[in-house]
């Protein structure tokens, strides 16, 4: 009896400790960023229209706190299931601290209604990088800002939407410029094909850490398109290029970071609160 009740204590407690958001802050650095500056980016996935506190109140103001330079939006901020209104509360809270990037996940293209959605996140001076870059000037750094569409609309929207063939067509004009690349992909599991391009930072989520972790062990149960046991389940990564790229003396490879996600609502986490992911890029000297 008694072994139970402890038991259920202990599962008790592993919940309750995964219900409430963890700030998790990478800090990097680049030859490519100027002399004493640096970008803040504050990097959001799998929202799935959890709401945080009154009107979403603890995550709009554990953002404000962050003073971001970029937001990020790597999917599955709409589900199918949820109700919009999280992500409405969100971007009303947010779309004006700093600029807004997003990238589709699979979740936007489950709930069929992918253009409405896009019309949704505009009104909120959301950019949406659609297979496409974009060059901003950040603090004195001007840096390329990519985004790919999620795998699945070739399933929901344009048939014979060819993801290769895209990233080969859009992103391998890149190679030869010397600025900081910072691509956003949903989808972690797909790195062998981001990789073959010259970006310094790969920002993805999708895995939801894993759902379940060990006692804070890097290692996830399971992630969506991996199983069990996911190679990549969240946290931060670095791969080697898988080609020389161009004429970049500076590269060193790419470093993947990947958030567990803010959702709450989908299945359990265990060990594995929701996150918000700080990633800081400043000058290597």
């Amino acid at each position: 009896m008694i072994k139970k009740i402890i038991s259920v204590c202990l599962i008790a407690w592993a919940l309750s400790s995964c219900s409430s958001i963890k700030t998790v802050v990478y800090e990097l650095t680049s030859p490519l960023l100027e002399e004493h500056s640096f970008i803040k980016i504050v990097l959001i996935a799998d929202l799935h229209g959890t709401i945080y506190g009154n009107d979403q109140t603890i995550l709009i103001d554990k953002i404000k706190n962050e003073n971001p330079d970029l937001i990020i939006l790597c999917g599955d901020i709409i589900d199918e299931v949820y109700p919009i209104t999280g992500a409405r509360l969100l971007l009303s809270g947010i779309c004006d601290l700093a600029p807004i990037y997003y990238v589709t996940g699979n979740h936007e293209y489950y709930t069929e209604r992918i253009k409405e959605i896009r019309y949704e996140l505009e009104y909120y001076k959301v950019i949406i990088l659609s297979d496409r870059y974009v060059q901003i000037k950040i603090n004195n750094n001007e840096i390329i800002l990519a985004g790919i569409e999620d795998p699945d609309k070739a399933l929901f929207e344009t048939p014979d939407y060819d993801q290769e063939e895209i990233m080969e067509d859009v992103f391998r004009e890149l190679d030869d410029i010397q600025l900081y690349k910072i691509l956003i992909a949903h989808r972690p599991e797909l790195i062998e094909l981001y990789k073959k391009y010259s970006f310094d930072l790969i920002l993805s989520g999708h895995t939801h850490g894993g759902q379940i972790r060990f006692f804070g062990s890097k290692m996830g149960l399971y992630a969506p398109n991996q199983g069990l046991f996911p190679k990549y389940s969240g946290g931060l990564y670095k791969h080697a290029l898988s080609k020389t790229h161009g004429s970049l003396e500076t590269h060193k490879g790419v470093t993947h970071i990947i958030s567990r996600g803010l959702s709450v609502n989908r299945l359990p986490r265990i060990f594995n609160p929701p996150e918000l992911v700080v990633v800081i890029i400043k000058p290597e000297y």
